[in-house]
């Protein structure tokens, strides 16, 4: 599709207005302590001596539990944040709860010293077998009503990032596979999140409402939040700690846009102080990894 087109100018400078509030929190996140304070900050922890290591483990069960809830009951999920439950919402909530929970796997097992792109997949089995379930059950055609492509992309697409990752494919590194997964993830993640209603009618979700295609961009961050994961060890050669503190630098930079920018927790009448209390646990670990 032709990218430029589908961004309209209002998601044109939307989009500019999110990246202006990524690059700020960067260069807050990046300021250089100075050198009589910085092998103290290394000792310590960091943020007032607090245990980087420490807040990302307990962030990460926090994260893993509201992703199991999310993967295994939708519909308890679209009730704790009020949202509205359709087929839409729920198929929404389980493929983020699903994504979210394989970015807590990947990130626990890469800070054990697994090596990224063996973290990684397994951290892609649950969309794997989530993916090959839906197309065992004809869900994406049959009961979402999506067009043919939908039915056979997630799983093939699954299923061959997980075996390159695990190094299974003839002839592909498991380093390039985990760059390719980057790539794909923010493609996918960038299109769904600035444009989308062409992400969602491009699959067959045409006419939905604003909650259901809150939860869609809610999904496609998802996206957003892995590739940042993996690009950041892949391609900058990052530690698992940096790795994890800057996802979540990037899902609070979203949580805060879907507050005041987008509007689209209003829009989907989801209780402002949810989002807030995400976007605090987001904001202060990323603090605490790179502060």
């Amino acid at each position: 599709p032709d990218w430029f087109r589908l961004l309209n100018q209002g998601n044109i400078m939307h989009a500019l207005s999110l990246v202006a509030a990524s690059l700020s929190l960067a260069s807050a996140l990046q300021i250089e302590p100075t050198p009589a304070v910085k092998p103290l900050l290394k000792l310590r922890g960091g943020l007032g001596g607090i245990d980087a290591g420490q807040v990302v483990t307990i962030v990460q069960g926090i994260s893993a539990a509201n992703a199991g809830v999310m993967s295994l009951a939708p519909k308890k999920a679209g009730e704790m944040y009020g949202v509205a439950l359709t087929k839409w919402t729920e198929f929404f909530a389980q493929w983020s709860g699903i994504i979210m929970f394989g970015q807590v796997l990947t990130a626990y097992l890469h800070a054990g010293g697994m090596a990224l792109p063996e973290a990684l997949a397994w951290g892609f089995l649950p969309s794997c077998v989530a993916s090959v379930q839906d197309f065992l059950n004809d869900r994406m055609v049959g009961e979402m009503g999506m067009g043919e492509a939908a039915k056979y992309a997630p799983p093939l697409v699954n299923l061959a990032l997980t075996l390159g990752a695990f190094g299974k494919v003839p002839n592909l590194a498991p380093e390039l596979a985990a760059k390719a997964a980057a790539v794909w993830m923010a493609a996918n993640g960038l299109f769904g999140y600035f444009s989308t209603a062409a992400w969602l009618e491009g699959w067959g979700g045409k006419g939905l409402s604003a909650v259901e295609s809150g939860m869609g961009k809610l999904m496609a961050s998802t996206m957003c939040g892995g590739a940042v994961y993996i690009a950041a060890s892949a391609f900058r050669g990052k530690t698992a700690l940096e790795c994890f503190g800057a996802m979540m630098g990037m899902y609070a930079v979203t949580s805060l846009d879907g507050l005041y920018l987008s509007k689209t927790t209003e829009a989907m009448g989801v209780d402002p102080p949810k989002v807030l209390f995400w976007a605090a646990i987001q904001a202060f670990t990323a603090a605490a990894v790179f502060l």
